[in-house]
């Protein structure tokens, strides 16, 4: 048989619980009297979802994936022995350029993943030093470049532009 529960303890739950509804209805009233309301939604400018920049940036990732599947076809395709030294020499040559531009191409698939994210974030053409836009020639002929060439020129030469 279940226990009753001690009157006395009964009657202490229900003052509890009296207090409590009590204090979040006074709480409730002060919200309302102070009439507190969330700040009106800000809206951003949206953007083009494809942009020019975008596309193009696109379409190079497109070609050095073509570029990094063509290099996969063809360090498949020469066997890794021969019947002579020379042979052999030869082989190891052509690999270890393969896996340089290998190594290259998935460098600038980087670089233009990371211009497709500033592309989307609208910070793409931005010199990341200075904050001054990139000349279109520059983007023209590197996408993915990050500086201006003026910074680009003082990140490799510090010395000389200094004097």
């Amino acid at each position: 048989m279940p226990k009753k529960a001690n009157p006395q303890k009964r009657t202490e739950r229900k003052g509890l619980v009296r207090r409590v509804v009590s204090k979040a209805k006074k709480s409730a009233k002060v919200v309302l009297a102070v009439s507190r309301t969330l700040p009106k939604p800000v809206e951003i400018e949206p953007r083009p979802l494809e942009s020019p920049v975008l596309r193009a940036l696109k379409r190079e990732r497109a070609r050095l994936l073509g570029e990094l599947k063509h290099q996969g076809i063809v360090e498949q395709d020469h066997p890794t022995t021969g019947n002579h030294m020379a042979d052999d020499a030869t082989e190891v040559s052509e690999q270890a350029k393969t896996l340089a531009l290998k190594r290259h191409l998935e460098g600038m698939l980087k670089e233009i993943e990371r211009a497709m994210v500033r592309a989307e974030k609208g910070t793409y053409g931005i010199c990341e030093r200075c904050k001054n836009p990139i000349s279109e020639e520059r983007l023209k002929a590197m996408p993915s470049a990050t500086l201006c060439i003026n910074c680009a020129k003082l990140q490799i030469h510090p010395a000389k532009l200094a004097a």
